[in-house]
């Protein structure tokens, strides 16, 4: 992949127009602004929370581990996921999306109570994480 495209239209007054999209970033050069930790946590999407975590605690950026994963799953590939082997080892995941579709607007922490009257044990981050699914 290159680290530079060009990209090119037509503005409203008919003038050819260009703009260098840079694909390509060194995080080193952003640390100390707000964004280091969520560039950091974009660039190593293959290291655990607590290694990112120590790693900030590392560097003076201070983020909970909660904070760390929140963000790292954005930047996992799917079917890359390193989650827990036993997922969906009820085999309930497909029940739980339909009773989680009739009810589109219940809050995340509603939903995982709704969920586990109807014997479907799953948390807040799984509803949050698979409520559009």
């Amino acid at each position: 992949m290159e680290s530079k495209i060009v990209m090119s239209w037509t503005d409203w007054r008919g003038r050819e127009t260009t703009r260098d999209v840079n694909q390509l970033i060194d995080v080193r050069d952003f640390l100390g602004a707000p964004g280091y930790a969520l560039l950091l946590v974009a660039a190593n999407p293959h290291l655990s929370g607590g290694d990112l975590e120590r790693y900030l605690l590392h560097v003076g950026v201070g983020r909970s581990r909660n904070w760390i994963y929140r963000r790292l799953w954005l930047f996992r590939r799917p079917g890359t996921d390193r989650g827990p082997s036993n997922a969906n080892a009820d085999g309930r995941d497909a029940q739980a999306i339909r009773l989680m579709r009739e009810y589109p607007k219940l809050s995340v922490r509603k939903m995982a109570v709704l969920l586990k009257k109807h014997g479907i044990t799953r948390g807040r981050e799984w509803v949050r994480q698979h409520r559009c699914d």
